[in-house]
């Protein structure tokens, strides 16, 4: 094995330093050549930091992370945009995440008086390869791949009000986001699945969120103040427009009458279907003839409705002779059928 001598070692020692010494200095001068002439106070151009970005290769350049907003020349930003900054993610797929003050730190470090004109976001989230899928584009896909499903439901449908993440990476340009509902499909808030899928099918990462769905459907409505037990007709009911996503319950369909509700509507309000009941074909207080029918017997005599009844409904009765109380089933206007 070699040995160098002191002198031989100084010389070595000596040229490498002067390698990094002109390595940085050659950073540094990218940096001054751009901003050369310029004064920060006035300077009308700004440089908008993302929140999120993808590199390549292993060290981070200002280009990666940036964007310049205003009037800087092209010329300028080629060659500002090529500063390199701090070392990239080690690992392929690997991810660091910095805060705003160490990132304003880490740009007054690399960038000097620059720093004064960059926009700085909250974080900055940095990963090697693959690439961004923005929460807009993320939202545009969710559309296109439910509407297919929104049109199995009844009226009009639409999504808004998306709760994804701002920003989703994917660890391969080639790997896709696979988008479904996840539970039942109905208007509100519904909740979503999101999956990153490579080209095999293999699931990579899973991401939640939720959007409202909005369903637009006609419904039935008061149109004037229903009174409890006010029986429907055509007079005092009308049809409106009204988002399901607000409706507390099923609405009446608005197809059958000879029905009543059970407690007050308002004008303009919904009619629901478990606040209806059928119109009594006997009311309280109402004469009516009761029949006892045995196998081979059948008695009929006058008797009291003691409460309302529909066809088939039990309702007790009052025998006008002994007084009593028996219950029967509501058989046709005006008859109790005791068996």
């Amino acid at each position: 094995m070699r040995v160098l001598s002191n002198s031989a070692n100084w010389k070595l020692c000596t040229r490498i330093f002067m390698l990094v010494m002109l390595g940085s200095i050659m950073c540094w001068h990218g940096v001054a050549r751009a901003a050369q002439g310029v004064d920060i106070a006035s300077a009308q151009w700004r440089l908008s930091i993302k929140k999120a970005a993808t590199v390549e290769q292993d060290v981070v350049r200002l280009s990666d992370i940036a964007t310049p907003v205003g009037p800087l020349s092209q010329a300028d930003w080629q060659v500002l945009g090529t500063t390199e900054l701090w070392k990239s993610p080690r690992n392929y797929g690997g991810q660091m995440d910095i805060s705003r003050e160490k990132l304003r730190n880490l740009l007054g470090y690399y960038l000097e008086d620059i720093v004064r004109l960059c926009i700085i976001p909250g974080h900055l989230t940095i990963q090697k390869g693959g690439r961004i899928v923005e929460g807009a584009e993320l939202q545009k896909m969710l559309v296109e791949s439910l509407t297919p499903q929104l049109r199995s439901l009844p009226g009009e449908n639409s999504l808004r009000d998306f709760r994804v993440p701002e920003f989703v990476f994917l660890r391969d340009t080639q790997n896709t986001l696979d988008t479904s509902i996840k539970g039942q499909l109905k208007p509100g808030r519904v909740s979503l699945r999101i999956q990153e899928k490579g080209l095999d099918g293999h699931v990579f990462r899973k991401f939640s969120g939720t959007a409202f769905l909005d369903s637009w459907r006609t419904v039935a409505c008061a149109a004037t103040p229903l009174n409890s037990k006010e029986e429907l007709s055509p007079e005092n009911v009308t049809f409106v427009r009204k988002n399901a996503a607000f409706l507390r319950g099923t609405p009446w369909d608005g197809k059958r009458f000879g029905m009543r509700v059970m407690r007050p509507v308002g004008a303009g309000q919904v009619i629901y279907a478990d606040v209806l009941d059928n119109v009594p074909v006997i009311a309280r207080g109402d004469r009516v003839t009761v029949v006892y029918q045995k196998k081979h017997i059948r008695l009929t005599m006058t008797g009291k409705a003691m409460e309302d009844g529909s066809i088939g409904d039990s309702i007790l009765v009052r025998n006008m002779q002994s007084r009593r109380d028996v219950s029967g089933v509501v058989q046709g206007a005006g008859t109790v059928v005791i068996k």
